[in-house]
């Protein structure tokens, strides 16, 4: 496969990246492909010293792989996800990832047609969904101890749980969207609930994607309903930006998420 054009959906788990990835999965134009970094086939291919050469390998051998866990093969099945038709032939890979978030740089500087869309929610509500998940919020851990560093999941360099961590990837993304303006992209998920078609026709200009049918179709379908289910994509934008997590987060958790980011460039992300 001759790639033309990779674009990495990143963002800390519990952001809304699942949702994202699965609209750029619905251009029939991409090849799509889930967490390939952490999957059994790909772990540790590649690092923060890996070359060029290695990372476009990587995203040539993501690209023809197939395997159940990479396209979520349980998640079409069962409905969670969509199951959308592709073209035959596609020179156009996305995927997404939570975990190694320091590999993104390198690949920016190194691969040119590498596009990045950075997916930022607001550090509450990740926070909330996290210790709310029982898949991903350890049995028996105390949201009170856990929430700043998170290291109940935190296993090693490659994790990114808790709000330091939260702070460090949102920086990471405005640094990178500064550092290469044309091909890495903020996106503030709180934002992409309001107007969202447009927004959405927005993004994929900027990385040169097509805006068709299928996409449009799922950008309605996916906020027309409303899943509990962790994992599902279809999610309503009202009941999302009415703050949830208030109900949930400890005010004084709250508190001082908000009094940690007031005066810096991270505030926006409260809003």
């Amino acid at each position: 496969m001759n790639l033309k054009k990779v674009i990495y959906i990143a963002g800390v788990a519990r952001s809304g990246t699942s949702w994202l990835g699965q609209v750029f999965n619905s251009s029939p134009d991409v090849t799509f492909r889930f967490q390939p970094l952490f999957a059994y086939e790909f772990k540790n291919a590649v690092n923060e010293d890996s070359s060029a050469a290695d990372f476009s390998q990587l995203f040539e051998q993501m690209a023809l792989n197939d395997s159940s866990f990479l396209v979520q093969e349980d998640k079409v099945l069962s409905g969670t996800y969509p199951d959308f038709e592709k073209n035959s032939t596609n020179s156009i890979l996305a995927f997404k990832e939570n975990r190694y978030q320091s590999v993104i740089e390198p690949m920016m500087r190194k691969v040119p047609y590498l596009y990045g869309v950075g997916l930022i929610r607001h550090p509450c509500a990740v926070i909330s969904s996290w210790m709310r998940n029982e898949k991903e919020f350890p049995k028996g851990a105390d949201i009170e101890k856990e929430w700043r560093f998170g290291n109940c999941k935190n296993q090693g360099n490659e994790d990114y749980f808790g709000f330091y961590k939260w702070k460090e990837v949102a920086n990471l993304y405005l640094d990178l969207a500064e550092k290469y303006p044309n091909r890495f992209i903020v996106q503030y998920y709180e934002g992409l609930l309001v107007d969202t078609s447009n927004k959405m026709q927005d993004l994929f200009k900027f990385v040169g994607l097509p805006w068709q049918s299928n996409t449009r179709d799922f950008v309605v379908e996916s906020g027309a309903s409303h899943s509990d289910d962790y994992y599902s994509v279809y999610k309503n934008p009202v009941l999302l930006a009415s703050q949830p997590w208030r109900e949930h987060l400890p005010a004084h958790i709250v508190d001082e998420i908000y009094a940690d980011l007031k005066g810096t460039r991270l505030a926006r992300f409260l809003e």
